[in-house]
Formats: structure tokens, sequence, C-alpha cells
């Protein structure tokens, strides 16, 4: 069975490039509440909830730079477009981020 890469919307040049920057300003986003999780942030009472938030935004950022992955290597099968550098770069920044946070890391 082979998969028709060019009729999905997922697989459109447009998609991928919009997936793109969702990804990269949902990371600029990230980086602004990132005092949510430093020292002022991480000594309050509600530091529970500053985590929870800051890990869901995260997570939206992870998820938006895989699917931008995926589609532009979907799109790459068709039409030999370049690697996503930015997204599989961005994608290794959120798990970094993740297992830093994990650690309270952010905290210090």
């Amino acid at each position: 069975m082979e998969l028709n890469n060019e009729n999905d919307v997922i697989f459109r040049p447009v998609t991928g490039t919009v997936l793109a920057v969702a990804s990269g300003l949902s990371f600029f986003f990230l980086c602004m509440i990132l005092p949510l999780v430093g020292p002022a942030g991480s000594r309050v009472e509600h530091a529970a909830k500053n985590k929870v938030a800051f890990l869901a935004v995260l997570l939206v950022t992870f998820t938006l730079a895989a699917l931008a992955a995926f589609s532009k290597l979907g799109r790459r099968k068709v039409d030999d477009s370049p690697l996503p550098l930015f997204s599989f770069g961005l994608c290794g920044v959120c798990i970094l981020t993740l297992v830093i946070l994990l650690f309270d890391g952010f905290a210090i």
C-alpha cells in the first residue's frame, strides 16, 4: 500500500510552513513565560500551577514542531524539499527544556 502524499492536506507546502511558523511563535511565548518556573515563580504558593501552565505551553510547542517536521518530511518525499532542520532543532530544544523542567533546573 503506497501513500499518495500529494493530495493530503498535511503534506502541502503551506501547511508545513504554517506549522513551522506557529511552532516558532509558540516557542517565543514559551520563552516569555519562562519566569513562571524560574527562581521567583518556583517559590510561591501556586508554583505547581505555574509549572503545569509552562508544561502545557511546552507540549503545544513540541506538538507543533513535530507536526511541522512530519509535514515537511512527507513533502520531501514528493519534491525533494530540504530537511526541516528548524523543526528538528526546536523538537530537540523542547525535549531538553522538558528534562530541565522535570529536574527543577529552572528554579535554581
